[in-house]
């Protein structure tokens, strides 16, 4: 089974514009609500494959059932999302012919009895499973995060994680099975990307993915090096690309794919996604497969 886990889900407001002027009044032509998340981004891309999936994480307050309601049309998700008292945080999306601007919450306080109830449902992952941290995780929780991390692997489950610098680093001595890492942990470390990737091979991640937005992306495992450049398309929406990058490398793991074609299903996934109006579906993915060109280095 695959567990998904995003700590502080968005209920994510998209308000699309023929043109926005700051400081002044705008009306919108289309507003649309979806449940967001890195994690559960990852699921609903899973989910499109046919995978099926649990999320795990924190919901509350009165945005809770309007997010629970938006995932009832992902027939291969199971919710599994812990009840806090705050209120799960709404991100406003603002999108022109130019620009996509994002108004990010903070999010709510997780609290310790919270946080207990949440390893509860841990109980259930099991050797074999891949659970997959994804996005930003508060201060409050950080540390106990880690630990779980560590614990869950111990019991041989496959971690998978898409964090900030300071958590892949702290769980680097866990052997995660994939790390994604993006500009934001190379300037946080000051280090280069093969280098990175070289390290975290030697520590014993089974796959390093990198992605950065008009980037190449490349793969590190410990007998290759693989690169894909960016495919010229119509951007329509860059908002969880590196998100379905994550999610095909692991449909592609999941099948037993080798290194080249789980990092093309990857690929796939994320040039669906930038070039859809949502997440990108099978149909998508399959469609762009053979028009990914990988480069062995």
């Amino acid at each position: 089974m695959i567990y998904t886990c995003t700590t502080n889900p968005s209920l994510d407001y998209y308000m699309t514009f023929d043109s926005i002027c700051f400081g002044c009044n705008n009306r919108s032509e289309m507003e649309i609500f979806e449940a967001g998340g890195k994690g559960v981004n990852v699921s609903i891309v899973l989910n499109n494959f046919q995978i099926p999936n649990s999320c795990l994480g924190f919901l509350g307050g009165f945005t809770k059932e309007h997010y629970l309601k938006h995932l009832e049309g992902f027939p291969n998700i199971q919710p599994l999302f812990t009840t806090i008292k705050e209120n799960t945080r709404i991100n406003v999306k603002l999108m022109d012919s130019s620009y996509e601007t994002s108004l990010n919450a903070k999010g709510p306080f997780i609290s310790k009895e919270e946080f207990e109830k949440f390893k509860t449902r841990l109980t259930k992952i099991y050797s074999g499973d891949v659970f997959v941290l994804s996005g930003n995780i508060q201060d409050e929780i950080k540390d106990d995060m880690i630990s779980v991390i560590h614990e869950l692997t111990e019991d041989d489950v496959k971690i998978v994680l898409d964090v900030d610098a300071d958590v892949i680093d702290r769980c680097l001595d866990a052997k995660p099975f994939i790390v994604k890492i993006n500009d934001n942990y190379l300037n946080a470390t000051d280090k280069t990307l093969e280098d990175v990737g070289k390290e975290f091979i030697e520590k014993g991640v089974k796959y390093v993915l990198y992605s950065n937005a008009n980037k190449p992306s490349y793969l590190f495992s410990t007998d290759k090096v693989l690169k894909c450049n960016n495919i010229e398309n119509n951007l329509i929406n860059s908002t969880g690309s590196s998100d379905s990058l994550v999610a095909g490398a692991i449909y592609g793991a999941v099948r037993g794919a080798d290194s080249i074609e789980m990092f093309k299903y990857a690929n796939a996934a994320s040039l669906a996604t930038s070039m859809s109006n949502d997440l990108g579906s099978k149909d998508k993915i399959e469609d762009l497969y053979d028009t990914i060109q990988i480069e062995e280095l």
